[in-house]
């Protein structure tokens, strides 16, 4: 809706598409995509495999529902005082946004198991890399 919405909404001399501000919106929430993308699958690749997948879920819960708000937020910004109404369903996917950040336990309480797995495995092995996706890189 974001990027419709930016090559349809003519503004100042161009469409906002052309608008660097709304270039890095649309950049920012792109990645944030990606990444999110790549979370998921990489919890889901573990937790097929039957590896730990505690640190990569609690990452995955706490990023994804973060980075759910700010795109739904960027969106709203976009499509301007259209995106709080309700001709739009973009309030009503920030009201429910909000939610997600503590439907599955609070963001805090992922923050601090994260943070204990990660402090557990220096300790255990001088090194974070298994509490921080056990990637050869």
């Amino acid at each position: 809706m974001m990027v419709d919405r930016s090559l349809d909404r003519f503004s100042h001399g161009s469409v906002l598409a052309e608008k660097q501000g709304v270039q890095w919106m649309i950049a920012d929430s792109s990645m944030e995509i990606y990444q999110a993308k790549l979370m998921v699958l990489h919890a889901a690749y573990k937790i097929d495999r039957g590896d730990d997948f505690k640190s990569e879920v609690s990452m995955a819960k706490h990023f994804v529902a973060n980075a759910l708000g700010r795109i739904i937020d960027r969106s709203i910004q976009v499509h301007g005082a259209l995106g709080y109404s309700t001709d739009t369903p973009l309030a009503h996917l920030y009201q429910h946004a909000r939610w997600a950040r503590f439907a599955d336990g609070a963001d805090e309480i992922h923050q601090m198991r994260i943070a204990q797995r990660t402090i557990a495995a220096y300790n255990d092995t001088g090194s974070t890399r298994s509490a921080t996706g056990d990637l050869p890189i």
